[in-house]
């Protein structure tokens, strides 16, 4: 026989119990899925090198002059990269010949007629949210190699695509983990939208640099 320090649960009781379990197991989901998101976003980021080319002004010869560079360095990344493998050797790669990026765009801007000074660097730095045709890279700190054209600090519009894994040229694809393809190619929305905020919300927006040259 029970006392009555041991009665049973009424209804409600057991309806509040049930509901109080339920919404500890839909917090630990959430909290869970969320974390998976990150990693995926940190994971993407470590995967991928990022080409930056910045104008010295918003004036249409300034304009003119970065884009020539843009294309004598997609012509130069075509050739360095067609053997890279890993993100890894990206890097290395980049390091290597951050000398040729930086002869490519100065005999660019020569063969126009334009003596700008050109520096070139192999840096880490925030990228928001960028929208290609076919995919979109989440808002976040990238490895990039800058390429800054004219004075410091007076940089016009300024132009980036994706060095490694070749997004530059190529649509989509060549991350090795389809969980980070998904996240850029595909129609996740949510998934992309807490790696993007997230990043917005606690990313460091100041520059780290490896390597300079200028």
């Amino acid at each position: 026989m029970f006392s009555s320090a041991h009665t049973l649960l009424t209804r409600t009781q057991m309806l509040t119990v049930c509901l109080a379990l339920l919404g500890g197991l839909v917090l630990s989901g959430a909290a869970g899925w969320f974390d998976a998101q990150q990693q995926t976003g940190q994971a993407l980021r470590a995967d991928t090198i990022r080409l930056h080319v910045r104008a010295d002004s918003d004036s249409v010869l300034d304009q003119t002059c970065k884009l020539a560079v843009r294309d004598a360095l997609l012509e130069l990344t075509s050739r360095l990269y067609a053997g890279a493998h890993s993100a890894q050797e990206a890097r290395a790669i980049a390091a290597r010949h951050l000398p040729e990026f930086q002869m490519t765009a100065r005999q660019t801007l020569d063969r126009l007629g334009q003596d700008r000074p050109v520096q070139v660097s192999l840096v880490n730095m925030y990228f928001d949210t960028t929208h290609y045709r076919d995919f979109s890279l989440p808002a976040g700190r990238y490895d990039a190699v800058r390429v800054d054209i004219g004075q410091p600090g007076t940089y016009g519009r300024n132009w980036w695509c994706v060095l490694y894994p070749g997004l530059c040229t190529a649509a989509c694809g060549g991350y090795d983990d389809p969980a980070q393809t998904d996240l850029i190619c595909g129609q996740y929305i949510l998934r992309f939208r807490v790696v993007e905020l997230w990043q917005q919300l606690t990313a460091s927006r100041r520059d780290k640099t490896f390597i300079a040259l200028g």
